[in-house]
């Protein structure tokens, strides 16, 4: 029994309330520089992949500052009082219908009107200015365009000396001409922006904004005001760029600090987009020298390692099992042995019972399953708390549907079929295939196994690499079946297959999957089995790379193949399959030359990309892909062969013919060096 099967066993796939990752040595980083007075005014940034938990830390640091209390003096009686105004912001809800530059600063001085209510005059007056900007905003369309005035020397200081100075010259000259626009703007009638008030002539000056907004912190009760800014990589271009002005230009003053969590790729692109004629000579965008002048302390997320995964995972059921008391002694257990500060497992079964005596039953079945299958998890899923969490939940939720039919699956199985579907999607159907074919237990998971596992039968272990793949084999019609083809090539397949870093480590993984009948599996495991990773779940980094390798220029496109043989095994088959899903959109497209050149170069692709070839109709394949194939495919090599029997059985005579051609101008001159 399982979690599940006393309920559908689900976790809030939101910023946790608690620390449940072991993050408190960063948050005690993020508290100690925000809590420093000489360090302030500060801008930090909390910097992590989606899902590595950046609003967790940020939103556990900021409840920990905000119950900092002193003791003051109120009618002659001490009362305890925050020590820290702690505001929480997202420029994610605000860029669709208000400009969030005036957004946030309203954001502020709401929270300081309803905190520090005798300061109501001082706001008063800054609301005047800013309402003042938001009129001038609907003037132009847009307040951040008509700030431009401001922002453009802060992108200056960035990127020179290095910028193009024809390029700095003209956008100083437009920076003045926009000020001078601004100040005539704001310039309104006397009684538009409060006839007689000593103070109304700030309006007619963006900075007196700066000016009143400082005054404004230090007359306040607190020692600083701290701004959290959540979501900034969700936001248009746009819109990243106006968070960072608006608080250099307008709110950067003493006693503040602002906390931003963000992926940094994706805000540098971002920032690029927004600037794309101010470039280096280089060709370099200034994303990343405008984040390093924005962010004067970085505090950087580590993905997860392997005994913080299983640690972090245990905690979930332990949290989903145990009444809050049980809860809070195995958390205080788990940050007993992380406070060692060895990586180690800092929860399960062991521990558990330490601190509880008696563990539930269905807390210990979980651990006990979760012990299996976290290890896997904890790699393929590079260590992402928000991946683990949802990965589980889909687990779970399945392993429920089975249940209700009652289908007996084993949770560590499906498991281990979910991390391939999820992770490696053309391996993940090479296996359905194979089971299916053989109705059950197929041979070849047991085959591959033994490879990885170092346990290969002596038949296999009597063919060298060498005698597998010939380099050069013998003539043959290539409509023509391969004799005698049926045992050792399922076998020579399997091994192939298993050689694969990825899958190899798969394989040995617990539990092994021989002689088990997987298709009832496969009924609730199949989700992807059409093919197909979207990009959009790659990595910025593989994503512009994979944008990359389909240039069509071909000098451009393969000079960024060495970055994809240099990638570590799991993001070079996540890439893989990204680039060989637009292969079976678009047969026709450069991204098949770029998975035909990748494949000449890095051997352990090869038979990847010839299992989506042939699962794409002949009669989509130009015939100009033959020629290609043949040339850049090694001879011989792991589903070469049977591709191109596929391909000289179809019904596409162009392809057919010039498969035939190809093959025997090899015959005769060898592989030619090069074919576009």
């Amino acid at each position: 029994m399982v979690a599940s099967e006393a309920g559908v066993a689900v976790w809030a796939d939101n910023e946790a309330d608690f620390d449940l990752l072991g993050f408190d040595f960063l948050v005690d980083g993020l508290v100690v520089a925000l809590t420093e007075p000489r360090l302030l005014p500060l801008t930090v940034g909390v910097l992590g992949d989606w899902g590595s938990g950046k609003s967790s830390l940020m939103g556990i640091a900021g409840r920990e500052i905000a119950a900092l209390t002193a003791a003051v003096e109120i009618d002659g009686e001490q009362v305890d009082q925050p020590s820290y105004l702690v505001i929480e912001f997202s420029p994610w809800q605000h860029q669709d219908y208000d400009d969030v530059k005036t957004a946030l600063m309203t954001s502020i001085l709401d929270a300081l009107q309803k905190n520090a209510p005798t300061l109501s005059a001082d706001i008063t007056r800054l609301r005047r200015v800013v309402e003042a900007l938001k009129r001038l905003g609907r003037r132009s369309g847009r307040v951040s365009a008509s700030m431009v005035a401001g922002a453009t020397p802060i992108v200056m200081q960035v990127v020179s000396p290095d910028l193009d100075p024809e390029v700095v010259s003209l956008a100083a000259t437009g920076a003045g001409a926009v000020a001078g626009e601004v100040k005539t703007a704001l310039a309104e009638p006397p009684d538009e922006i409060g006839a007689g008030d000593d103070n109304a002539e700030h309006a007619n000056d963006i900075q007196s904004f700066r000016t009143l907004f400082g005054e404004l912190v230090a007359a306040s009760p607190y020692e600083a005001v701290i701004v959290l800014i959540d979501d900034l990589d969700r936001c248009l271009p746009g819109t990243v760029v106006d968070t960072f002005e608006a608080i250099r230009l307008f709110l950067n003053t003493p006693r503040t600090a602002y906390v931003l969590a963000l992926n940094q790729s994706v805000v540098e692109a971002a920032i690029d987009s927004r600037y794309p004629d101010l470039r280096k000579p280089d060709g370099a965008g200034i994303g990343r020298d405008y984040l390093e002048k924005m962010l004067q302390l970085k505090i950087a997320i580590p993905p997860l390692s392997a005994p913080e995964a299983e640690t972090y995972v245990n905690l979930l059921f332990a949290e989903l099992h145990l009444e809050k008391g049980d809860f809070a002694k195995v958390r205080e257990a788990a940050d007993a042995v992380r406070a060692t500060g060895d990586l180690t497992v800092a929860f399960n079964t062991g521990i558990a019972g330490e601190a509880l005596g008696d563990i539930p039953n269905e807390l210990a079945t979980d651990l006990s399953w979760a012990a299996e299958v976290t290890p896997i998890l904890s790699t393929s899923l590079r260590g992402n708390p928000r991946q683990l969490k949802r990965f589980l939940n889909n687990l779970l939720l399945k392993y429920r549907s089975a249940a209700r039919r009652s289908i007996d699956l084993k949770v560590p199985i499906l498991a281990k079929l979910m991390v391939l579907e999820d992770q490696h999607q053309t391996d993940f159907q090479r296996l359905f295939d194979w089971e299916i074919a053989a109705g059950g237990s197929c041979p070849e998971i047991s085959q591959a196994e033994d490879r990885a596992r170092g346990a290969a039968p002596a038949s296999v272990e009597a063919k060298s690499p060498e005698k597998r793949v010939s380099p050069k084999p013998a003539k043959k019609n290539p409509a023509e079946p391969a004799k005698g083809r049926s045992a050792p090539v399922a076998e020579s397949e399997a091994q192939t297959w298993a050689d694969k870093p990825h899958i190899a480590a798969w394989l040995r993984a617990d539990p092994p999957l021989a002689s088990i009948d997987l298709r009832k599996y496969f009924t609730y495991s199949r989700d992807k089995l059409s093919f197909g990773v979207s990009a959009s779940r790659l990595s910025s980094a593989l994503q512009k790379l994979l944008t990359q390798v389909q240039n069509d220029l071909s000098a451009s496109r393969r000079s960024y193949y060495p970055q994809v043989k240099d990638l570590d095994s799991i993001e070079r088959a996540q890439f893989t399959e990204a680039l060989l899903e637009r292969v079976q959109r678009a047969p026709a497209s450069t991204a098949m030359t770029a998975a035909l050149e990748l494949a000449e170069h890095i051997p352990d692709i090869v038979q990847q990309v010839c299992d989506v070839l042939k699962r794409i109709p002949a009669t989509s394949i130009p015939p100009e892909t033959a020629s290609k194939a043949v040339n850049r495919l090694p001879a011989g090599g792991p589903g070469v062969s049977s591709l191109f029997e596929v391909w000289a059985s179809s019904d596409n005579t162009a392809l057919k013919t010039v498969l035939e051609a190809s093959l025997a101008a090899r015959e005769r001159t060898g592989p030619s060096g090069d074919v576009g």
